[in-house]
């Protein structure tokens, strides 16, 4: 199932990134092209955490929102720019959220969130640069979510997440989440710069830098993480490599913080990248001070989960 939805994570954003990429070099208005893009990324990314509280709370329709997927993306080869700007974006939307509850609920490690998530740095870099063409993974889409399907129909695993725990500290499990958000800020201020003579080294490191960051905490536990992250701080491509390495670990301590809400978590997450996709440019602080930020936060979020949380004996299994 990980192999699917990964594909499925590729496919869906190079049909997205294709079809905005194939409106915005046919637009001679700049202007058009950023407002478009602005639209998408609002539904796209904004709205996965409505997504997400909707599916937690309809968990029958969490399977048949993939069937939905590339129907929506098929929206975006017709009618005018708006229809298909709002098409795709909506697909990518319930995708996600569908997704991410799926690996969530059927994994309980970080190495899976961080495979999930990373090949969609790679199909949007070969979509928005039209290395590929939209039908190619439009195609690729169809096929996977028909065998996911297939798949999900005939496995009826159990989730795998852990029953609510210290309800007193409630406020506290609050600000933990709030820390990992933060961090989630952070990733899109330091991922909204690219390098253009480089156009696909940059999607690389993020998808390398995902996947690495979930086995890593698998490997040698998440403080250890935690560490070596606040450590890789030699160069631009070590630097983003870095960045990319606290996604497992957000979006998987946030289902420990509310395993009962794994869409909203994680559509909560998504939609934090939205700051670094508007404004990323106007951001001035430097990427070290936003690598020592991200380590302090998360560490205060690592804290508190182990404080308020799960406690001492929990932790230790994680190492």
């Amino acid at each position: 199932m990980l192999l699917l939805c990964t594909l499925l994570h590729f496919s869906v954003d190079g049909v997205c990134a294709a079809v905005m990429a194939n409106y915005a070099v046919s637009e001679p208005e700049f202007s058009r092209i950023v407002y478009y893009f602005g639209i998408y990324n609002l539904i796209a990314f904004g709205g996965q955490w409505l997504a997400g509280l909707f599916l937690d709370k309809h968990k029958a329709l969490v399977v048949p929102s993939l069937a939905v997927t590339p129907l929506l993306l098929a929206g975006g080869f017709f009618g005018g720019i708006f229809a298909r700007t709002v098409l795709v974006a909506t697909g990518n939307c319930i995708f996600h959220v569908a997704a991410g509850i799926i690996i969530l609920e059927r994994s309980d490690t970080f190495r899976e969130p961080g495979i999930f998530v990373s090949s969609g740095a790679v199909g949007l870099a070969l979509g928005l640069y039209r290395f590929v063409r939209a039908s190619y993974f439009e195609a690729l889409c169809i096929m996977c979510t028909a065998i996911a399907l297939l798949v999900l129909r005939k496995s009826h695993r159990p989730s795998a997440h852990h029953e609510l725990t210290h309800n007193e500290n409630f406020a506290w499990l609050i600000a933990g989440a709030l820390m990992l958000l933060v961090c989630v800020v952070l990733r899109g201020f330091g991922g909204s710069s690219r390098v253009p003579e480089y156009v696909m080294l940059m999607p690389c490191v993020f998808m390398l830098g995902k996947s690495a960051g979930g086995i890593l905490c698998d490997i040698i536990g998440f403080r250890k993480t935690i560490l070596a992250i606040f450590e890789g701080l030699w160069g631009a491509v070590i630097l983003t490599f870095a960045f990319n390495m606290t996604m497992p670990l957000t979006l998987r301590m946030l289902h420990w913080y509310f395993p009962e809400y794994p869409g909203l978590t994680f559509g909560l997450a998504a939609g934090c990248l939205l700051p670094g996709a508007f404004f990323g440019k106007y951001f001035g602080v430097a990427p070290v001070v936003m690598s020592v930020m991200q380590f302090l936060s998360l560490f205060a979020a690592g804290y508190i989960f182990v404080r308020y949380r799960r406690g001492k004996e929990f932790f230790s299994q994680l190492q």
